[in-house]
């Protein structure tokens, strides 16, 4: 009767584990990509008795974009708005009303994959980046009128939001509720908050089935890799003490790697209660006041290079 040695067994039991990480990631890689098209509120604005236009943009890698421009009233910029997982345009607009009346007008489009927009994936912004980085160019040809462009973004919206101010020099200021860190923190988040296993190497190899499938490069869904390009660009950051989704510590060091051009609010709210009720908080007062002082200190730098 043959008796494997010890160390034999030990190499048999390693083989094994190794070989049984390979569908478990796969199945990881399923859980990434498994985000549902929400349905609609049915809200849209004139349910608000405001003025607006449907129009589609195409976007990145196969998608076409479900868009709104919202004019606003002797409007002094406009606010490219991205909302975040699970939601839609229709869903948001009524906490960006305020927006509105304060001389903001609106272009507030679905995400990929959401709602009225197509796309296969949600890829937790690498093809998202670049569908805003689209939507930009689009609303500085037609919609802009020569006004400036800011961004307004929550969620995966916010991260968007940041990437594609990186990448685009006529974005004016940024207003980022509740953003994450990076695609690869915040998968490893949730696989230990939510879903409670330790997530390497299991995540690391459904990332990598996650790029495969999407085409999508996880490594740079990462803040922290423009931090030069986003030195000056004023940046709102807005967290929550009691937001378990995205954690205030992503926020602190978003705003360090950003540096002193970024700002810091913090309230005491949950994830998703951020975007409730903005009208009846503070912070939609603070971020309009930021975004205006953004946009003055702009004209009078344009002003002063114009004179010079």
């Amino acid at each position: 009767m043959y008796i494997m040695s010890p160390a034999l067994i030990i190499i048999l039991v390693v083989l094994i584990c190794a070989i049984s990480l390979i569908p478990m990631g796969y199945i990881c890689s399923l859980i990434i990509l498994n985000h549902q098209k929400p349905d609609s509120s049915g809200d849209n604005p004139k349910n608000y008795n405001l003025e607006y236009r449907s129009f589609n943009i195409e976007g990145s890698n196969n998608a076409n974009l479900a868009c709104w421009f919202v004019p606003a009233e002797n409007s002094h910029a406009v606010l490219i708005v991205t909302h975040g997982i699970a939601d839609s345009k229709n869903s948001i607009f009524p906490q960006l009303i305020p927006y509105v009346k304060a001389g903001f007008s609106l272009v507030v489009y679905d995400m990929r994959h959401h709602y009225e927009s197509t796309g296969k994936y949600c890829t937790l912004g690498f093809w998202e980046t670049k569908d805003l980085i689209l939507v930009t160019k689009y609303v500085e040809k037609y919609l802009a009128n020569n006004l400036p462009i800011c961004y307004w973004g929550f969620s995966l919206g916010a991260t968007v939001s940041i990437l594609a101010a990186a990448k685009m020099e006529n974005i004016t200021a940024v207003v980022a509720q509740s953003p994450f860190v990076s695609l690869k923190s915040v998968v490893y988040y949730y696989s230990r908050k939510f879903y409670h296993f330790f997530p390497w190497p299991v995540i690391d190899i459904a990332l990598i089935f996650f790029q495969k499938k999407t085409g999508a490069v996880f490594k740079e869904v990462d803040i922290k890799q423009y931090r030069k390009e986003l030195h000056r660009k004023p940046v709102l950051l807005i967290g929550s003490e009691r937001d378990s989704q995205v954690p205030l510590k992503w926020l602190k060091a978003i705003q360090y790697n950003l540096g002193p051009s970024a700002e810091l609010l913090v309230g005491p709210y949950g994830h998703n209660d951020c975007i409730k009720n903005n009208s009846q908080r503070k912070d939609i007062e603070f971020a309009v006041k930021f975004l205006n002082t953004a946009i003055d200190k702009k004209i009078q730098m344009e002003a002063a290079v114009s004179e010079s």
